[in-house]
This record gives C-alpha cells, sequence and structure tokens, in this order.
C-alpha cells in the first residue's frame, strides 16, 4: 500500500474539495464550520482551519469573517489563478507568448460561431476608435475601446472558459496597456491593426485574421517593454 505523503490538513482540503466537485457543496453554499467539519470529518478543529485557508487560497471557498464559509464560483477561483502572478517588465515577454496563442484561438473560435450582428458591433467599436483619433485624443476611453474590442471577441468565441481567462488576463495589463497607450503613435497603430483584424474576420478568413492578431499582440509587447522601467 502506498503512503499519502500529503500533509493532514491538504488530505482534508482534497476531502473537501472532491465534495465540491461532486456538487455536495454547491456554489454559494455555506459549508460547516471548523468544528462540525472537525467531527464530520475526525480531525482536529486546528486541522479543518489549515484545510479552508487552504482552499480559500485557491479559490475554491470564500471566507466571510463573523459569517462562515461559502463555495466560491468559478470565475472567482479563476480569479484566485491569476492573482497569483505579477506581470512585471521581465515577465512581459511570457505572458504575451500565453496571450497570443488564446487570441488566435478566440479569432479562429469567433469567425466560426459570430454571426453579422457580432461583427457590427466589433465594427461599432472600431469606428468610435477611428472617430476618437480624428478628434480631441481621450486615452482612457481608446484604453476602454481596445480592451472592449478583445472581450467581444472572446464572448464571440462562445467558449466560456477562454471567456473567463481572458477577462482576467486582459485586466492584469490594464494599467500598462493605459500608460502604453499615450506613447506618441501608439494608439493609432492599435486602431489599425484592430481594424485590419476586422476585415479578415468579415471575410472569415481564419489564417490571416490570427496573423494579424499575432503581429498586434507583437507590437503591443513591444511597446509596453519599451515603457515599462527597467
Amino acid at each position: 500500500m502506498q503512503l499519502n505523503r500529503k500533509g493532514v490538513s491538504e488530505q482534508v482540503a482534497d476531502s473537501i474539495k472532491n465534495r465540491i466537485q461532486a456538487g455536495i457543496y454547491k456554489v454559494g453554499d455555506k459549508i460547516p464550520g471548523e468544528r462540525d467539519m472537525g467531527i464530520e470529518l475526525s480531525v482536529s478543529r486546528n486541522t479543518v482551519r489549515e484545510a479552508y485557508k487552504i482552499l480559500e487560497a485557491y479559490g475554491y471557498l470564500t471566507v466571510k469573517h463573523g459569517i462562515g464559509v461559502f463555495v466560491a464560483s468559478p470565475e472567482h477561483q479563476i480569479q484566485k489563478m491569476t492573482e497569483a502572478f505579477f506581470v512585471s517588465s521581465d515577465q512581459i515577454k511570457d505572458f504575451f507568448a500565453v496571450r497570443k496563442i488564446l487570441e488566435e484561438w478566440t479569432v479562429k473560435w469567433a469567425i466560426e460561431n459570430s454571426n453579422d450582428d457580432q461583427f457590427n458591433e466589433l465594427e461599432q467599436i472600431v469606428d468610435e476608435a477611428n472617430e476618437i483619433l480624428n478628434g480631441e485624443i481621450d486615452y482612457n476611453r481608446l484604453a476602454e475601446l481596445d480592451h472592449k474590442f478583445h472581450m467581444t471577441l472572446a464572448n464571440n468565441s462562445k467558449n466560456e472558459v477562454l471567456i473567463r481567462i481572458m477577462n482576467y488576463l486582459i485586466d492584469l495589463l490594464s494599467e500598462s496597456r493605459t500608460k502604453s497607450i499615450q506613447i506618441p503613435g501608439r494608439v493609432k497603430q492599435s486602431v489599425q491593426e484592430h481594424t485590419k483584424i476586422l476585415q479578415a474576420i468579415k471575410q472569415k478568413n481564419t489564417m490571416v485574421a490570427q496573423q494579424l492578431m499575432k503581429e498586434h499582440l507583437e507590437s503591443v509587447q513591444h511597446s509596453i517593454s519599451t515603457a515599462s522601467p527597467k
């Protein structure tokens, strides 16, 4: 018989996690307190406390002090996962390597699953950005439209897991995006790149759209890396 090398608190955490995944404890449910759970699992209260801390760190549980411990939503789990790393200047390359893979597939799925109304929504975003370029530059609004363009594509993919991941990954770079969009020439370049991506998507040319998205993200990566303090 193979010995379980995990500590008791980790084993208890696994047991509770299995109950969540099996649907015994559902999203939003208040689970037993430390004392009651300890009696139920025949372990000490301290062990349960440590198990709850482990599960809270991984995003399976949320602790509301003075109220109780609750099963967290899948969105909360993904948020915890993405909060676990900080995107510093020396991590930008790795971050964009992951984002390029995700967004190339986003483009493919968006083309396969979108209708004319959804293409029109993307066109409205790009048109508004071009209108702002021709008037007084509103950098905050352009940053919002940049985020909206990428998230609308993700939503059009109809892939729920991708949408959740993209939402939090893009948010990680919100501050850097706001700074980079104020770099002379960067904002105009981004809008032009979005326009070309949209044209390829409307033509349902997956290969060209994916290549344009890859080049766009490489361009943004270069701008952010150049602007970030070393």
